[in-house]
């Protein structure tokens, strides 16, 4: 029997390291932060969803923190701000809530930059259900730029995701 050679992988230092829970605090001030944003950020059409990263990244990182009656509270509370449909970014939040949550397994084995390539399909797909109920009531079609948001999105996670990290955490990963 051959003795395997474990010396050529890389070095994971922090696979082994537990993630203590963020704080009902820091999470309910990383929801209230992104909703300003998204709110201060509305006018222009390629800013990120700041509250669909956020809701993705608890859904990755603590789905009992924040889960699918979180992120339909979310979609309301946007519904109602931006003077739309009542309940369609709440159906595109859900829908992104539950796929996150189906792919949190898989999301988790990539880096930050393989998980920005796993987040942009989670993205479009909200952004694909909002622009449906859009055009089933209003009949008005965003254009094509509208889609830049998601690649944004995408292109941003890796800060935002770091961003997010409570406190603790960061200070050791840094």
């Amino acid at each position: 029997m051959t003795k395997l050679d474990y010396s050529s992988l890389p070095d994971d230092s922090d696979a082994g390291k537990l993630e203590h829970p963020a704080s009902l605090s820091w999470v309910v001030f990383t929801f209230f932060f992104s909703i300003v944003i998204s709110i201060a950020a509305q006018q222009s059409f390629w800013m990120p969803n700041f509250l669909a990263l956020t809701i993705i990244f608890w859904t990755l990182r603590q789905p009992e923190s924040a889960g699918m009656t979180v992120a339909f509270c979310c979609g309301i509370l946007m519904d109602v701000l931006n003077g739309s449909v009542l309940g369609q970014q709440a159906l595109a939040f859900v829908t992104l809530c539950y796929f996150t949550t189906t792919l949190a397994r898989r999301i988790s084995w990539f880096g930050p930059f393989g998980q920005s390539l796993h987040i942009l399909p989670l993205l479009l797909l909200s952004q694909v259900l909002v622009m449906l109920v859009r055009l089933w009531f209003d009949g008005l079609w965003p254009g094509w730029e509208w889609f830049l948001q998601s690649l944004t999105g995408a292109a941003i996670w890796p800060l935002w995701a770091k961003l997010l990290k409570p406190r603790s955490s960061r200070a050791t990963s840094l």
